[in-house]
This record gives C-alpha cells, structure tokens and sequence, in this order.
C-alpha cells in the first residue's frame, strides 16, 4: 500500500511584496509494507558498527533466524527515519523564529468510517523539539495507520526541503497533509 504527502508553507517576504510560497508533494510514496530486507541487506556497508548494533538488536550469527534478522531490520530502519525527523525538526526550530507545523493525516477505509487526525505542533513550546515532534504526531499516525517508516522519511524530507527554503529568523508556518 502507499501513500501521498502534500506539504505547504510560507517563506520570507517576496521582492515586490508578499510572502513566497514553499510546496512538496509526492504520490505513491512507499510505506512498510513495500520494505524489502533483503534488498535493504544487500545495500548496507559491512562495518564493525553495523555489526555490533545488529548484534545487540537481533543476537548473535548463531542464534539469528530470517524472522529475527528482519525484525531488526526493519527496526534499525524506524529507528534512522526518526533520528531524520527529529534533526529536521531541530535544525527548522533553531533557524525560524518560532512558528508551527500541523500534520493533517488521512485514511479513506472501505469498510467502516474514515479515520483523520490532525497535530498541531509550535516550535517555540519545547526544549527537545524533534523529540516532542514525534511525540505529538504519533498518536494520530497510528489512528490513520501511517505509522512506518516511509511516512517519517517523507515528513523529514519535506521538513527539510521548508527548512532550507525558509530564510533565518522567519516564523515558520508549515502544514503537511498525509493520505492512505
């Protein structure tokens, strides 16, 4: 299955007046379930790092099943898209002037009611930002059953796509919408 990510948001003043205007969009995004551990294996560098951190998560050679090394996998990859989510958050909240993010997400379900959500998140209420981030929109990403990896590499994307366009000191405004 995959979804969609549409994200908006104002920039600094335009020459000749007004706000400039910052859009990213982009369909058929890939969500877990389209996750290929093998693959992902075949693309990891070998490195004693890579190894220890996989050994701590899943075991040791010996006592690791396909299930387990899967498992792992996919957990190590959660774990990196946060740790993406979270330094986006960071750097947009060192760089703005305060502002917000609202993450609007959506599930059309055939077989009973939609489910939608929507997290309003302002930049200047944390001292963890990146952190505090995650803790807000979590709960209305599993509502929506947008909570996988695809999903917060997508929202880092877009994040840091607002951040780099957004000129310092600027209020940050940016609203991000989700579709299942």
């Amino acid at each position: 299955m995959s979804f969609s990510i549409f994200a908006v948001g104002v920039t600094g003043p335009k020459k000749g007046g007004g706000r400039g205007q910052f859009n990213y969009s982009k369909d058929k995004c890939i969500d877990q379930g389209d996750f290929d551990p093998p693959f992902l294996l075949s693309i990891i560098p070998s490195s004693p790092d890579a190894a220890g951190v996989t050994e701590k998560i899943i075991g040791s050679p010996d006592s690791r099943s396909d299930d387990l090394m899967t498992a792992g996998i996919s957990k190590i990859a959660e774990i990196e898209m946060a740790h993406l989510v979270m330094n986006a958050v960071d750097m947009l909240a060192i760089n703005a002037n305060g502002g917000k993010i609202s993450v609007y997400s959506f599930q059309e379900k055939w077989y009973w009611a939609d489910a939608n959500n929507i997290d309003f998140f302002y930049l200047n209420s944390s001292s963890n930002p990146g952190r505090d981030f995650l803790k807000k929109i979590g709960p209305g990403l599993v509502k929506t059953e947008l909570n996988n990896f695809g999903v917060l590499l997508q929202i880092a994307i877009a994040i840091s796509k607002y951040e780099s366009a957004l000129p310092s000191n600027e209020e940050a405004v940016l609203n991000i919408s989700l579709t299942h």
